[in-house]
């Protein structure tokens, strides 16, 4: 949890001084897919013209990043000290029940078949009788002492405990609100993504939905549920026959282009198999937007679907063919292209993409449908960062997968 909130203050961090608002209600009708295209564009020309910042700004940033560093790492550490502080507590009160369980046989030993008077007046001399009488005095001391400081061990783990939890609450609301934060930030991530939808992609595959709307005839008033209709799903499917998943969803580490790179990563890798590998549609649905070429993430197919009556958008990246295009109705056997990453596209062989070490595929899903209209739909990047999950259906990290269920 810790990595996914240095993940998510360094993207607000890096971006937030260079925002700009997005307008992100809901393209109802294909004339508010169209407005929110001319906001796009307009915006991308204030980012034009806004791009160079000065020294000072970069290291403002980079002072406040190490700063965020900084609380995160003290906020890690609290609550590792916090976990070790509760187990020494604990083995401190195991060992308090010990000592006075010890204790309490002893006493009742001492006690038993002769009463304490009697142990005591039986000493034979007077110093004796002070060392019995000093004895069982120090036994029933030691033992109010074992009682005294095993009750407060326990209101220390207590609290210790009630500490911790408060501090877990308040770090996933950050998460929550970073993640709320996002949406409303420019969307070019790719120093901190693994692959990004740069702005000139995002207009570039906004116009070509709207341009599929308007071939099927849908007009500027119509509203966008009406133009399409998503198939019913009951369950996922895996995207390819076979595969191990060589990167998790969330934070990472990894080595790329000779450097060692720390950051978010969007998806699951998919590797184990050759290039030209056919991929398949994980759900019922229709291809929303499909980007060629994209210097970090290279050819990319994004597919809308819904499943139990919630909307989902699916993005393939690092694809090596594309087999479909915008507004292609796809089912769960459709072959939407062929696994890349590898080979002539890498840009060290010459090809387009830098942010692949070989052949794979990255597999991504996030809730509603980004670039998409209606209620489920959004244009922000950003906000599709933000809406990610774990893929379904899919298995753990160095593990190995032999069917598509």
């Amino acid at each position: 949890m810790i990595k996914k909130i240095i993940s998510y203050i360094i993207i607000i961090l890096l971006l937030v001084t260079t925002a700009v608002p997005r307008v992100n209600a809901a393209a109802n009708t294909l004339k508010d897919l169209k407005d929110q295209l001319a906001a796009l564009k307009k915006q991308k020309q204030e980012n034009d013209s806004n791009k160079n910042k000065t020294q000072s700004e970069i290291n403002a940033e980079n002072n406040l990043i190490a700063a965020a560093y900084k609380n995160i790492e003290k906020a890690q550490d609290d609550i590792e000290t916090a976990k070790k502080n509760i187990e020494k507590s604990n083995q401190e009160i195991e060992n308090s029940k010990t000592k006075a369980a010890n204790m309490l046989v002893f006493y009742e030993i001492l006690n038993g078949d002769d009463s304490l008077i009697e142990y005591i007046s039986g000493a034979e001399t007077v110093t004796e009788l002070v060392m019995r009488s000093d004895a069982i005095a120090q036994i029933l001391k030691y033992n109010q002492t074992q009682i005294t400081s095993l009750e407060q061990s326990i209101e220390s783990n207590k609290q210790l405990q009630v500490d911790l939890v408060k501090k877990q609450n308040e770090l996933d609301k950050d998460i929550e609100n970073y993640k709320k934060q996002l949406a409303s930030l420019k969307n070019n991530l790719s120093k901190l993504d693994d692959l990004a939808l740069n702005i000139n992609d995002e207009i570039k595959a906004q116009q070509e939905l709207i341009n599929y709307y308007e071939q099927i005839g849908c007009k500027d008033s119509d509203l966008l549920s009406s133009c399409v209709n998503y198939s019913s799903n009951v369950r996922w499917y895996r995207p390819l026959t076979r595969g191990y998943i060589s990167s998790n969803y969330g934070y990472r580490t990894i080595t790329l282009n000779g450097k060692t790179q720390t950051g978010f990563h969007s998806g699951v890798d998919i590797a184990g198999n050759s290039g030209g590998t056919p991929i398949y549609s994980a759900l019922n649905g229709t291809v929303a937007a499909i980007v060629r070429k994209a210097n970090c993430g290279g050819n990319q197919v994004f597919i809308h679907a819904k499943i139990n009556g919630e909307a989902y958008t699916i993005l393939y990246a690092h694809m090596l063919d594309i087999y479909v295009k915008v507004g292609d109705a796809v089912t769960v056997n459709t072959v939407v292209g062929t696994v890349g990453g590898g080979g002539a596209t890498l840009q060290k062989n010459g090809g387009w993409d830098t942010c692949s070490t070989g052949y794979h595929l990255h597999y991504t899903v996030g809730k509603g449908h980004y670039l998409g209209g209606g209620k489920d739909g959004y244009q922000s990047y950003s906000t599709f960062i933000s809406k990610l999950i774990t893929p379904p259906n899919m298995p753990t990290l160095g593990h190995w997968f032999y069917s598509r269920i």
